[in-house]
């Protein structure tokens, strides 16, 4: 027995003498080795290469061409002739041929003064004055038409222009001089006599099947606030609030909430109460930010690559899946999303050396029930680029301008874009429609008109 040992310890010392001698052989060589720079390198092509271009644009080649569409109707015609030869001065007969061209144009806008007269009249019988209603596009006391104040939220809300911007587009294409002031207080009172139209909006988002949520910061004169987004493939609605918290969905989704919510990591989506997604894009990306902090050139290390091709692994698998739903009987499709579910759970389970995946770990632990709801559901996607897309028009607005000087404006804000944004997912003329149904809440109608 004491032979044994004494020959298992020669034969681990042995070992080690062999590991170092390979060390220094190793050491050796990479010193061989050309040294790594981390300033990008340039490649020298030769004179006679040629390089193609990174993008083919058009067509590809035997397609037939694309050209603008001939005009359904002509406004005016206006016939180019000839009486003699500009060569010869010989006179011309009946014309051989007639060559076409048909051109648009945009006809210049003019301001339309409208006086609208109201008679009054006295009944003998009721002893009593009656004036005649309103005329159908009459705003009661209000000096801009219906379609000036359409066009001031399509310009506003969706191509995110400022006060002043808007102030030279009316005048200088429309001839209508208006002032910023007059432009917000304008649109404040759009908002408050459009308030009907914005409940409906978000009795629908409550009620639908699947919602999108998200925030971004907000200033109201300065102060810090923020504007919540909730939207589907139909209706968008948009809040501000002075809170981040789990309060202002709540209040408004209500607890618990109908449907599938999908939205971020942020904690304030945790206290809702009902079935949740968690956008898969945020969680790649957070993984992609930290794998380009390394060192350019530098490989990151095992413990860092080896969780993150794991868990893309495990993401390509729940995507082939769901794109196999109507492939797969109902038991086996079940089957599947279980076992998925299982490797999601084992890989949050796992022990991991690096920082990040222990943080990472721990996250995918608490939400492990809310990364695969897209499998469980038809419909629920696996990101939140809805949501995203939805708050992108506001944070040009942000960087254009200063927001929000006040609680009113802040409050027209929300509601206009939330009826044009909805409008526009229901791909509708959001502007005849907000100057339709506008003059008549402000004759005093009451029930929603836009969204009935």
């Amino acid at each position: 027995m004491k032979d044994e040992k004494e020959q298992l310890v020669d034969e681990i010392l042995r070992l080690r003498r062999e590991v170092q001698t390979l060390q220094q052989e190793l050491k050796k060589l990479q010193e061989r080795l050309p040294v790594k720079s981390n300033k990008p390198q340039t490649y020298k092509f030769k004179e006679n290469r040629r390089s193609k271009p990174p993008h083919l644009w058009g067509r590809k080649a035997g397609h037939p061409g694309s050209w603008r569409p001939t005009p359904d109707h002509i406004d005016r015609e206006i016939k180019q002739t000839l009486k003699v030869c500009p060569d010869c001065r010989h006179a011309f007969g009946e014309a051989i041929a007639v060559e076409k061209h048909l051109q648009e144009d945009i006809i210049p806008a003019r301001v339309e003064v409208t006086q609208f007269l109201r008679c009054r009249y006295w009944c003998r019988h009721c002893k009593k004055v009656y004036t005649a209603p309103y005329a159908e596009d009459e705003v009661p006391w209000g000096h801009l038409g219906p379609r000036t104040l359409a066009m001031m939220v399509w310009l506003k809300y969706h191509l995110a222009l400022p006060g002043n911007k808007i102030k030279d587009i009316l005048h200088d294409l429309c001839g209508l001089t208006v002032s910023e002031g007059a432009i917000a207080q304008a649109l404040q009172r759009l908002g408050n006599y459009l308030h009907i139209e914005n409940a409906q909006i978000l009795t629908a988002v409550k009620e639908a099947s699947l919602k999108h949520v998200d925030e971004t910061g907000w200033n109201i004169n300065g102060a810090s606030h923020w504007l919540w987004t909730f939207v589907n493939q139909q209706w968008a609605f948009f809040h501000i609030d002075k809170s981040r918290g789990s309060r202002v969905p709540g209040e408004l989704l209500g607890i618990p909430h109908q449907g599938t919510v999908v939205s971020d990591f942020y904690s304030a989506y945790n206290k809702l109460e009902g079935d949740k997604q968690k956008c898969w894009v945020h969680l790649n990306r957070d993984i992609r930010e930290t794998r380009d902090a390394f060192p350019r050139g530098e490989d990151p290390p095992s413990d860092f690559m080896d969780p993150r091709k794991k868990l893309r692994r495990l993401f390509a698998d729940a995507e082939r899946l769901a794109s196999q739903r109507r492939m797969l009987s109902r038991l086996a499709f079940i089957r599947k999303i279980r076992r998925l579910k299982e490797r999601l759970f084992m890989f949050g389970s796992e022990p991991y050396s690096h920082p990040f995946w222990q943080k990472m770990s721990a996250r995918i632990l608490r939400h492990h029930r809310s990364l695969f709801t897209f499998l469980d559901k038809k419909d629920v996607p696996s990101h939140n680029n809805t949501a995203e897309r939805s708050i992108r028009p506001h944070v040009i607005i942000r960087n254009r301008s200063f927001q929000n000087r006040t609680p009113n404006g802040a409050l027209a804000h929300s509601r206009l874009s939330s009826i044009l944004q909805t409008l526009r997912l229901q791909h509708r003329d959001s502007v005849h429609a907000i100057m339709s149904a506008y003059p008549k809440h402000r004759q005093g109608y009451t029930a929603p008109l836009l969204f009935p």
